[in-house]
């Protein structure tokens, strides 16, 4: 008797897979979330994202696959109709229930913990003004009403440590913090974690950034305790890029960007992991920032986006490369309008472009809106270096002078650091746009 049930569970599973996977592009999770995202299934997003859409979305279409409509601008056009209400935050779906029939986990509730919304914390309103809630320095300079400066520096590819302690001798000094990244392009490399302790070494403040392509829930939160153990209270939570090229990596999006600021703000605020219920004495503290693309449209996609973050609660924002202005003043108008300004500090991100190389790679990054005049400027210089840091002084000047920026974050295209104070030595402080109204 119990072997013909699961061959009727599995024939019914099968049978509800064909006729939903031809009906809406269904990838037989278990625990169907048509009826919440307007019969578009959001595990056809390639990253299963629950929440979305992710940084590598412009112009409305797909990171992964840029000939399609981005799965997560569709919901949302569907949805929302043009309005910037905060969505919903959908929960990771259970593994567990993979290739079952989602109507019979419906009808037993075995479907509940992956379909029914998560609440948000009950954070207090003007968060830009409360008092200081962590131990990161940075939070103490956001707070403090300066125009802050960041920047970052790249894990090495191996355990020589030369190459990193050059990039960390020639910006120290010279910015608020620093970001550590790792994995670039999927590739192996030192943690970001490792390379945040080096910085600490240099009396430097870091920020551990961590992606949902290579953590679990059960190892981002073990990253958290790690941190925090080694003096590390910045974290900044990304999707990360779907590299779709060699190394063939299985990319785990275990959970998106919101849900990883929710596990961290959760821990934070009650000492409890979430996932597991289990609470934690001394739990670390982060002071958690996220990423944003600003250029996504329409652009009340980023706007639903970053309020999702922020009720999930995110504390900073580092914005994708700003090379349209006009854009990118647009979408601060709408942030300050939608009182977001009140909520998060925004860093802008300003690219410092000095390699050759490393200009021809900018077309490829996912979400990036490259002008034609500023890539024919790039381009056609004599010398690239020269004008890249001219560029990137304009842009400064020009965001720092926007409502809502609190403060810049340089992405550099090159391997010399020695370029980046020069690009925010003439920075006053305090300077304009640091409003927190």
């Amino acid at each position: 008797m119990r072997s013909i049930k699961g061959v009727l569970r599995r024939m019914a599973a099968r049978a509800e897979a064909f006729v939903k996977g031809t009906a809406f592009d269904c990838r037989s999770c278990g625990q169907c979330m048509l009826s919440q995202t307007a019969l578009i299934c959001p595990m056809s997003c390639p990253k299963g994202l629950r929440n979305g859409p992710c940084g590598g979305t412009i112009g409305g279409m797909c990171e992964v696959y840029p000939d399609r409509q981005c799965v997560w601008v569709r919901i949302y056009e569907h949805t929302a109709h043009g309005g910037t209400d905060t969505p919903k935050l959908n929960p990771s779906p259970d593994a567990a229930l993979f290739f079952t029939s989602s109507y019979a986990n419906w009808i037993t509730g075995l479907d509940k913990a992956g379909t029914t919304p998560l609440a948000y914390l009950d954070l207090p309103p003007h968060r830009v003004a409360q008092p200081l809630a962590t131990k990161s320095r940075l939070e103490a300079a956001l707070k403090s009403g300066r125009f802050v400066k960041t920047c970052e520096i790249r894990s090495p590819r191996n355990a020589d440590f030369a190459r990193l302690d050059k990039e960390i001798r020639a910006i120290q000094g010279h910015f608020d913090a620093v970001n550590a990244t790792a994995y670039l392009n999927g590739k192996p490399s030192l943690p970001a974690a490792r390379s945040c302790i080096e910085l600490l070494r240099f009396g430097m403040e870091p920020v551990c950034q961590l992606t949902c392509r290579d953590v679990t829930k059960t190892s981002f939160i073990s990253e958290l305790i790690a941190n925090d153990a080694n003096g590390i209270h910045n974290v900044l939570c990304l999707t990360g890029d779907s590299y779709a090229g060699n190394p063939r990596i299985k990319q785990v999006f275990d959970m998106d960007s919101s849900l990883m600021v929710y596990e961290a703000r959760h821990l934070r605020e009650k000492g409890v992991i979430h996932f597991t219920g289990e609470a934690m004495k001394e739990a670390p503290r982060p002071f958690i920032g996220v990423a944003i693309n600003p250029f996504t449209t329409p652009m009340d996609v980023p706007i639903r986006r970053l309020k999702q973050k922020a009720a999930a609660g995110a504390d900073f924002i580092q914005t994708q490369l700003v090379f349209n202005l006009p854009a990118f003043e647009e979408f601060m108008r709408r942030f300050c309008d939608e009182g977001l300004d009140r909520e998060l500090f925004l860093l802008a991100g300003v690219p410092v472009v000095i390699s050759k190389g490393a200009m021809e790679m900018i077309p490829r990054v996912p979400g990036v809106d490259y002008p034609p005049e500023v890539r024919r400027r790039l381009e056609s210089a004599k010398d690239l270096r020269e004008e890249g840091c001219r560029l990137a002084k304009e842009t400064v000047a020009a965001v720092s002078r926007m409502p809502g920026v609190r403060g810049v974050h340089l992405m550099l295209f090159g391997a010399d650091h020695s370029v980046l104070p020069d690009i925010v030595g003439e920075l006053g402080n305090p300077i304009g746009g640091t409003d927190a109204r």
